[in-house]
């Protein structure tokens, strides 16, 4: 008797991505650039206000202020390893999935440079998506992305925001940061809110939709947060956490 035809193929694992030693990731390192480089990047923060990190220097990369859907497509074999060559597959939009390996490929860039995001990138396609990297050495990586001055003004200012006249595009406007405690998420009559606390001195910052953690998804911490520098408003510029790191356990 012929046997039944499958209903479909087990999901394949991701790929395993190879990253650099620990000690060779360093933050504020230069990273490749111009049009048609193509960046390794682990995604730190999806969605359209993305936050990746290249995996080669160590560089944060933000999206531009301007940055919508991407139109395109995927060679299916670069989406998932291993399946039949020359497939074109749909790439999902951004959000791509938090902590997972993409190439990034870069475009030129005309728009004048925002120094509210001095990391923004302009880029010449869809992200795709190349694979995972270890836990162990996202946890890693993720360590030596911790900003250490903790003795010095997040994002370069003790209040909530900064004047969009002091900035030059010197400073970095995005950073990860490790609270003391659990931070707390909540939502208020302006929106969605973080609170945490960072070297003695408590935070309260508006927060991207869909920044908080999944509150169900167990065996998970908050170990990280991603602050970032905001949209100009009246003159001034506001600190909001992007997003926040769950790991397991």
């Amino acid at each position: 008797m012929a046997a039944a035809p499958s209903t479909g193929s087990a999901r394949r694992r991701p790929r395993v991505v190879r990253a650099p030693a620990a000690r060779h990731f360093r933050v504020g390192e230069l990273r490749a650039d111009g049009a048609g480089t193509v960046l390794r990047c682990l995604v730190l923060v999806p969605g359209p206000d993305w936050v990746a990190v290249d995996l080669d220097s160590g560089a944060f990369l933000r999206a531009p202020t301007s940055f919508g859907g991407l139109e395109g497509t995927a060679r299916a074999e670069q989406m998932e390893p291993g399946a039949p060559e020359g497939v074109e597959t749909p790439t999902p939009e951004w959000p791509e999935r938090q902590l997972s390996a993409v190439a990034l490929t870069l475009a030129s860039d005309s728009d004048p440079p925002d120094p509210a995001r001095p990391e923004a990138v302009a880029l010449a396609g869809r992200p795709v998506l190349i694979g995972q990297l270890r836990r162990r050495t996202t946890r890693r990586l993720l360590r030596q992305l911790v900003t250490k001055t903790n003795d010095r003004p997040l994002l370069g200012t003790l209040g909530p925001s900064i004047s969009y006249g002091d900035l030059d595009g010197t400073r970095p406007s995005v950073a990860i940061v490790a609270p003391q405690a659990q931070p707390r998420f909540g939502i208020g009559p302006n929106g969605p809110w973080c609170q945490f606390a960072l070297a003695g001195r408590r935070h309260t910052m508006p927060c991207s939709e869909g920044a908080a953690p999944d509150a169900s998804a167990t065996g998970h911490d908050t170990k990280l947060l991603v602050v970032a520098l905001g949209a100009p408003r009246r003159g001034q510029v506001p600190k909001i956490v992007l997003g926040a790191l769950p790991l397991k356990r």
